[in-house]
């Protein structure tokens, strides 16, 4: 059943030459991301449609008028096409670029809130192909009145996916002839490539997939045309009847799959920028619930191990069902140090979503939208990580108005009624801006088309077409907050060492003068992470009332707010701005990298980390949980399958894993020129270590390791 596929030649070649030219891969920034010629297009496209009848109207035909100028770029060696052009802007563009861009941020709606973050019905790309999503749009609107009333509001949503989607006919139609162009001014294989690549092209997305390149492909060119961070799912399902057809007619070898798949992989160096992740997961079950397993499982996991690169952030989804033989090969990917996969309880996620109110389809079928946060797969219309909270700012500025009369559980209850307070206050920012939304809409109307019931409901996503539409809020430092009230609770209320108002004093002069106390904090106090029945269960009474107080509310749309505790890379953004606190952290330092503890506080071991992570049942916080753990080069793979089972049998919900030496990363530090492959686990995505900033590989080199 496991394909016997070694990397190959062509792979190692597209990799080092994206390595060597992928503007994303030279930037690692989001100004590679936004500053291209798509951007430039759609807002020449917002200039030219003035006239157009609708707000709605105008953003769509921006969209169709930037998908028919995108140039198309496909370099020698790739067997899967579809990635941005960066190309120099001339003279003229550039000068009329900052023109756009005044035009843009003062003219043009901003996407508030969290766009994109989701996957779309691949299925129904594959079986229909755009042409007949077409033409079921059109049945729709056949028999709307458009004399007048709500009709109306279907027919201007129906009209505008309709211009959308033409555009996506057109660049594929661009790329058609650009591979045609290419194949006659070229030579023996090579021209024998773009011409089988322009086969293809030729097909797809606008008709149905026959094969198993032409479905990769499809998904390829749909997704880049979005330019936006869109998940993928499920591939080793949705792929594998077009993977076992060809195989079974002798039209595809496991070879050939593998670099299709691999190309396909790589594709993400060029389409993902850093502070940001888009993936898919693997494994687990489907919508029936049955254990997914296959040939396709193994070659995606393969292709973790063929191109080394922070993306796709590839989940795997783990069963009591999940085999050995996988696990295992799992493990060694993990231990080889690719940054990759994370570790899901699947059965522990359907568990969750299915208390939520999830149908079992749904919450079998569902995927990290990009990150950890939990959205199930074409029928998303959630918002995740919106907003984010600072937890701990809330604490420490809760912390400064308490007095010396008072008791914990006064400080406790003051930071509870505060939290709410803010909450209150975001939430109201979050649901007017789906309001906002909802008129002026952001996304692109055409990923409409592909999420479950916009079209029978004739809704956009923006709208609240979507079957699911709940918010998933993020809490940062929420660990660190546990670890501050278990520190307040420990030298104030139980030890007496100082008075609430001379902590506040250490805390205002940022341990100034007070370097026992703060050595005392961080070498003598039980910590978080260690097991102990105290702390764990307050990090059970702070996770209650984070659930307790989004559960009081509901989103514009009548959904809910569904939190989670995990940060990509905030946590060094948002510690920037957060006073010293309680738990021995100096003012400006990073907050708590995931969810579970403190940085360097879980030092006596993964297991009794990962049960004190357990003890505040995060399984609760669909909108996403990164639970990292540090291990060194010489950890065998027996050591991670244990951690992963344990964990899991236990409730855990996800899992990931940095498996490099603290000595390698340090070296690393001074000497960047020899690790630019050195791949590390942030939060909820994997980056180049020698290219993130320096707060942050000092934030990675600080997490206990075992």
């Amino acid at each position: 059943m496991r394909p016997n596929t070694p990397k190959s030649e062509r792979i190692s070649y597209l990799r080092d030459y994206y390595m060597n030219n992928s503007q994303m891969v030279l930037n690692r920034d989001l100004v590679a991301w936004k500053c291209h010629k798509t951007l430039y297009n759609f807002v020449e496209g917002w200039m030219v449609n003035r006239d157009a009848k609708t707000l709605k109207f105008r953003r769509a035909l921006s969209e169709r008028y930037m998908l028919e100028r995108v140039k198309p770029v496909i370099v020698e060696g790739e067997l899967i096409v579809g990635q941005p052009d960066f190309s120099p802007f001339t003279p003229e563009e550039e000068k009329r670029y900052e023109q756009y861009c005044q035009i843009m941020y003062h003219a043009i709606p901003e996407g508030r809130g969290r766009t994109d973050h989701l996957a779309l019905d691949y299925e129904k790309l594959l079986t229909k192909g755009v042409k007949g999503v077409i033409e079921e749009i059109k049945e729709h609107m056949a028999p709307l009145n458009l004399k007048g009333g709500e009709d109306l509001k279907k027919y201007e949503f129906y009209k505008c996916m309709l211009i959308e989607l033409e555009g996506v006919l057109v660049l594929q139609e661009n790329y058609h002839k650009a591979l045609l162009e290419l194949a006659e001014n070229s030579k023996g294989n090579q021209k024998k490539e773009y011409l089988e690549i322009a086969e293809t092209i030729a097909q797809v997305p606008a008709n149905p997939a026959r094969t198993f390149r032409e479905a990769l492909q499809s998904i390829q060119l749909f997704v880049y045309s979005l330019f936006g961070l869109y998940s993928i799912g499920r591939p080793d399902q949705f792929l594998y009847p077009y993977y076992k057809n060809d195989i079974e007619k002798g039209i595809l070898t496991e070879s050939e799959a593998q670099e299709y798949i691999d190309c396909f992989c790589l594709q993400y160096m060029n389409t993902m920028s850093a502070w940001a992740a888009a993936g898919f997961m693997l494994g687990g079950r489907d919508g029936e619930g049955k254990a997914v397993e296959n040939e396709l499982t193994w070659h995606f996991l393969a292709a973790i191990e063929h191109t080394h690169i922070p993306d796709p952030n590839v989940g795997f989804c783990v069963t009591n069902e999940t085999s050995p033989e996988m696990l295992r090969y799992v493990a060694g990917i993990i231990k080889a140090g690719h940054g990759q996969p994370q570790i899901w309880n699947n059965d522990g996620v359907t568990k969750s979503l299915l208390n939520y109110g999830y149908d079992p389809v749904a919450a079998n079928l569902y995927t990290h939208s990009t990150c950890v946060e939990v959205t199930p797969i074409g029928c998303s219309g959630i918002s995740i990580t919106s907003p984010y909270v600072n937890m701990l700012k809330i604490f420490n500025d809760s912390f400064k108005k308490c007095t010396d009369e008072m008791t914990f559980e006064d400080i406790y209850n003051k930071f509870a009624n505060d939290f709410e307070d803010y909450c209150a206050e975001a939430i109201l920012q979050e649901n007017l801006w789906q309001l906002e939304r909802s008129r002026s809409t952001t996304d692109p109307l055409r990923i409409s088309a592909f999420i479950n019931d916009c079209i029978a409901r004739g809704m956009s996503n923006d709208e609240g077409g979507a079957k699911y539409n709940d918010i998933e809020p993020n809490m940062h430092g929420m660990t660190n907050v546990i670890e501050n009230l278990n520190v307040i609770n420990e030298l104030v209320f139980n030890q007496k060492k100082l008075t609430i108002s001379e902590f506040q004093k250490v805390l205002e002069n940022n341990y100034e003068g007070s370097e026992e106390l703060r050595s005392y904090i961080v070498n003598k106090v039980n910590h978080f992470g260690t097991g102990t029945a105290h702390t764990n269960a307050l990090a059970k009474r702070v996770a209650d009332t984070v659930m307790d107080t989004f559960g009081k509310f509901t989103t514009f749309r009548g959904a809910r707010f569904i939190p989670g505790s995990f940060s990509y890379r905030g946590h060094e953004e948002h510690g920037r701005d957060t006073s010293a606190s309680a738990d021995g952290r100096y003012a400006g330092d990073t907050l708590a990298d995931g969810s579970g503890p403190v940085q360097g506080y879980d030092n006596m071991g993964p297991t009794l980390s990962l049960q004190s992570t357990l003890a505040w049942e995060p399984s609760r916080f669909l909108g996403g949980i990164a639970v990292n753990v540090k291990l060194n080069t010489s950890t065998s793979e027996d050591v991670i399958i244990g951690l992963i089972k344990g964990y899991c049998e236990q409730g855990g919900v996800q899992l990931q894993f940095n498996v490099v030496d603290t000595k390698t990363l340090l070296d690393a530090q001074k000497n960047p020129e020899n690790y630019g492959d050195l791949l590390v686990r942030i939060g909820g995505y994997s980056d180049y270590f020698t290219k993130i900033p320096k707060r942050l590989q000092d934030e990675v080199i600080s997490r206990s390791q075992n």
